[in-house]
């Protein structure tokens, strides 16, 4: 027996929870569109708007009020690599997405589903004559099409819900508008799955346009590859069709996109800006039936320089932004800023549980280091010599409180004796922690010995790129552990060497964010072994996941436990009982002490210009809600 998934209509989920009813009076309100594309139907190079959209218009609740249309939407990239700030404000167009309170799964592209009780069979249903940027129909071939692609183990495309090893799944099309997946095994995440960023692959790869570089759909696309200058077909798609945060998806001013903007200046490897210009065939209204986006341009700076993006927001030429140069040190001067740059400033709340993670190896190649860093006294030695307080007044000025890696306040998970277990500063029980470890003996400069005789000396990988606070956190964390005797010298690297050095085992320690502070059943990276970004035992996530078997390694016992309730976990249909075996997860981390915080992330904030419009506040700011696009800039506007 199959169960509809239906949009609730609760008070509480007002905000876009009326879609279903909000579809119908928006069919059946004559269409309006942008001013701007009033010349393109006269001349008839677009059809008129009733022609672009689908029968059933996805309608947008605005925040606040109906808007207007018009206007440039600037704001900046913090050089070639800052791809994630385009897919954070552009590239948000699912099968399903997550509400703005970030506590349901709504409708998008796919305007219905139903899931079999055992989790096993998903049916799909698109809504009706929905169109590609370029006019061509999105539909279920197109899925299908992705769904090979993604699966093609030449074409290292990503996509976990379909290449999972342990759950093979089946794609049937229907029809047009029907789709119906079918997994071996229960697959209770798959619609978190496709509501976070990795679901927008399914919907980035157009066969009309994509299938001429992929030999399934061309078999000429080898020769096809090699005359333009590629090595083969797969580097031309990888060119051509690549998608979500890749750089070159937004190079391709040819690529379809289902977005609320399309390229218009692309990314190119010199390039000063990048713009994307509304969509003529975006199919989402607002509930007067006016065509959405209501913004007709998205105007990006690129530089390399955090400094001129600064300037630029203090002389007001940002119109939204919340990264890179919205941090604790600029607050007060952004607050200062506001009247002479005409913005003002609004709450975002972090997903991150931490400011920092302190991940030691404990799969590290060394077999000393490695028995060492298993253990908890030793892990505990460490985390009660690290005076919190002094770093939160030092490098947050005060923002913030000690706090572990775990669940946030604001989570139905907290656990307030998770989030400050060790985490007061305590030196004398710190050092009887690392004696209980083995670190009785110390050497002329008052350093600890391992058990082979070396002084206990632990690198630390950091990118100060990406969190230049990071470096300042460490080097008082520094002086603070060689008080009780641990040398931690700082290796300040690139971001590339930083992953690689992840499979072979031969590094110390790595620090990142508290990723799983909000997202705690989607991003459980800290409390088990659970992906890729685990770097703290990356040799046994890589068992758990069946990759990279050449250096997998088989868990400890309680790391394996939590192994088998997260697999029960993915393969249950009641979402009590995965946050009932989510917990008993967090338990059993909570238990193990795998990981090391040092302070619970504080509230952060964005940039608005005044006469910026709709746009919502709180915001909750992750990367698997991808802060600000759930909250629907295409009904923002200038007023």
């Amino acid at each position: 027996m199959a169960y509809a998934i239906r949009v609730r209509r609760s008070v509480r989920h007002s905000v876009l929870a009326t879609s279903a009813v909000m579809m119908l009076s928006g069919a059946a309100l004559a269409a309006q569109q942008a001013p701007m594309l009033d010349p393109l139907v006269e001349d008839g190079t677009l059809p008129p708007v009733d022609e672009r959209l689908p029968e059933n218009p996805l309608v947008v609740e605005p925040v606040d009020s109906i808007g207007k249309y018009g206007g440039t939407w600037r704001s900046g990239l913090r050089g070639r690599g800052d791809n994630a700030w385009i897919s954070r404000t552009l590239n948000y167009d699912g099968l399903v997405r997550y509400n703005r309170e970030w506590d349901e799964i709504i409708p998008n592209l796919a305007e219905s589903w139903e899931v079999s009780e055992d989790a096993r069979q998903y049916t799909f249903h698109l809504r009706e004559g929905l169109k590609w940027s370029d006019g061509t129909p999105f539909t279920s071939a197109d899925i299908a099409f992705a769904s090979d692609l993604i699966q093609d183990p030449d074409y290292p495309v990503g996509g976990l819900f379909l290449t999972d090893p342990g759950n093979p799944v089946t794609l049937e099309v229907v029809d047009d508008t029907t789709f119906t997946y079918t997994f071996e095994e229960p697959n209770g995440l798959l619609l978190d799955e496709l509501a976070g960023v990795n679901g927008i692959t399914l919907v980035s790869l157009q066969k009309a346009y994509c299938g001429q570089f992929y030999p399934a759909e061309n078999e000429n696309a080898d020769q096809l590859a090699k005359d333009e200058g590629y090595e083969n077909w797969a580097f031309m798609m990888e060119d051509k069709c690549a998608f979500g945060q890749e750089t070159q998806r937004w190079s391709n001013p040819d690529l379809p996109f289902m977005n609320a903007w399309v390229i218009d200046e692309p990314w190119t490897a010199n390039a000063s800006r990048v713009v994307f210009e509304r969509n003529p065939y975006y199919w989402k209204t607002d509930p007067d039936g006016n065509q959405l986006p209501y913004i007709d341009r998205l105007e990006m700076r690129v530089s390399e320089s955090a400094e001129e993006l600064t300037l630029m927001a203090l002389n007001g030429e940002m119109d939204f932004t919340d990264r890179h140069i919205t941090t604790v040190a600029n607050r007060p001067l952004f607050y200062d800023g506001q009247e002479q740059g005409d913005y003002r400033l609004g709450a975002n709340v972090p997903s991150q549980s931490s400011t920092l993670v302190l991940q030691l190896n404990l799969n590290h190649s060394d077999p000393v280091k490695a028995e060492l860093y298993n253990s908890k006294d030793f892990r505990i030695g460490l985390s009660e010599a690290i005076n919190r307080q002094e770093i939160i007044d030092t490098v947050f000025t005060g923002q913030g409180e000690p706090y572990q890696v775990a669940p946030r306040p604001e989570s139905e998970f907290y656990d307030e004796e998770m989030a400050k277990q060790y985490t007061a500063y305590d030196p004398e029980d710190a050092i009887a922690h690392l004696e209980k470890a083995g670190l009785t003996e110390t050497n002329g400069q008052g350093i600890r010995l391992m058990s082979d005789g070396k002084p206990a000396v632990i690198t630390v990988d950091v990118i100060s790129a990406f969190r230049p606070e990071w470096i300042d956190m460490l080097e008082l964390m520094s002086l603070q552990l060689r008080e009780v005797g641990i040398d931690l010298e700082i290796n300040n690297i690139d971001r590339t060497l930083f992953y690689d050095k992840r499979p072979s085992g031969d590094f110390d320690a790595q620090v990142w964010q508290g990723d799983g502070g909000l997202d705690v059943i989607q991003e459980p990276r800290y409390y088990f072994p659970a992906n890729a970004e685990s770097a703290w035992a990356f040799q046994w996530q890589s068992w758990f996941n069946g990759t990279d078997p050449e250096i997998a390694s088989e868990p400890v016992d309680w790391a394996r436990e939590q192994m088998e309730l997260y697999s029960q976990l993915k393969a249950s249909p009641d979402p009590e009982e995965r946050k009932a075996l989510m917990r008993q997860i967090l338990d059993i981390a909570k238990e193990n002490f795998p990981v090391i915080g040092v302070s619970l992330a504080p509230d952060g904030y964005y940039i608005a210009k005044n006469n910026l419009r709709n746009v919502y506040e709180p915001m909750k700011h992750a990367w698997l809600f991808p802060t600000p696009a759930p909250y629907d800039p295409q009904q923002w506007y200038f007023d």
